[in-house]
């Protein structure tokens, strides 16, 4: 997310926050505050799933036309997508956004998944790959808001 729209993000919510101070929702008596945070967080989560679809597609569409595994995400821009996304995982109090990708040797990779106790935890990209799998996940091990860890998510497409 660009430092422009994360401060506009912020300030909309401050001020939603602010009009609203004091007031409960019907929904069980949660701050009104509360839910603007959790729909904040809900965007962000669904923005990086796209994004991490938008990755995933890029390098199948590498696969294709290389006929092999793109060593580093890098060389996917600009030819397969415009640049490497940042992502946004609405945890500010752990990661900041960020389109860094650590590269990861092939033994992370544990019966078809990441082992998530070898990650670097960076809140950016994380690429591995093998002779039978490529992954490209989110290099997080905190939870998103359905409860699973981050490196586990995979985009939809």
């Amino acid at each position: 997310m660009t430092v422009f729209r994360q401060g506009m993000l912020l300030v909309a919510a401050a001020l939603l926050a602010g009009c609203m101070e004091g007031l409960r929702s019907d929904s069980g008596g949660k701050d009104i505050s509360e839910e603007v945070a959790q729909s904040v967080r809900r965007a962000s989560e669904s923005h990086t799933l796209s994004r991490l679809a938008a990755l995933e597609r890029s390098i199948n569409d590498y696969i294709q036309a290389k006929g092999n595994i793109p060593p580093k995400l890098n060389v996917l821009v600009p030819d397969y997508i415009a640049e490497i996304p940042e992502a946004e995982l609405g945890l500010a109090r752990e990661h900041t956004d960020k389109n860094v990708i650590s590269y990861y040797p092939a033994g992370i990779i544990s019966d078809g998944q990441i082992n998530g106790a070898l990650i670097k935890d960076t809140g950016g990209w994380g690429y591995v790959f093998n002779d039978r799998q490529v992954i490209v996940f989110v290099d997080c091990v905190h939870k998103r808001m359905d409860g699973s860890p981050w490196y586990q998510a995979r985009g939809v497409f």
